[in-house]
């Protein structure tokens, strides 16, 4: 009986270290993805509300009259900015 116990203990003892193993090889293997941030900027119409967002560029800071209007050639404005991630953007064309 004494063989016996010993070949069930080594038996769970494997076990758990195959089990204790398997767990750290899984958890660190794994490397969260890392998302990626660009900075925007949101010009909008004084005159007529149009709205649009633009990549930031270095120098432009809110209340900046930066372009013409498209649709009434008033003025468009830096009314915010602010990082979107890379995935989140609209693209042209897409709602």
């Amino acid at each position: 009986m004494a063989d016996g116990v010993d070949f069930y203990s080594l038996f769970l003892v494997v076990i758990v270290i195959l089990l204790i193993a398997y767990l750290l090889i899984d958890t660190f293997t794994k490397k969260p993805k890392k998302k990626e941030y660009v900075t925007r900027e949101l010009l909008k119409c004084v005159k007529c509300g149009f709205s649009v967002e633009k990549e930031f560029e270095p120098g432009d800071f809110i209340g900046l009259v930066k372009d013409k209007c498209p649709k009434c050639g008033g003025d468009l404005r830096v009314e915010g900015i602010y990082s979107v991630e890379k995935e989140k953007i609209l693209k042209p064309g897409n709602p």
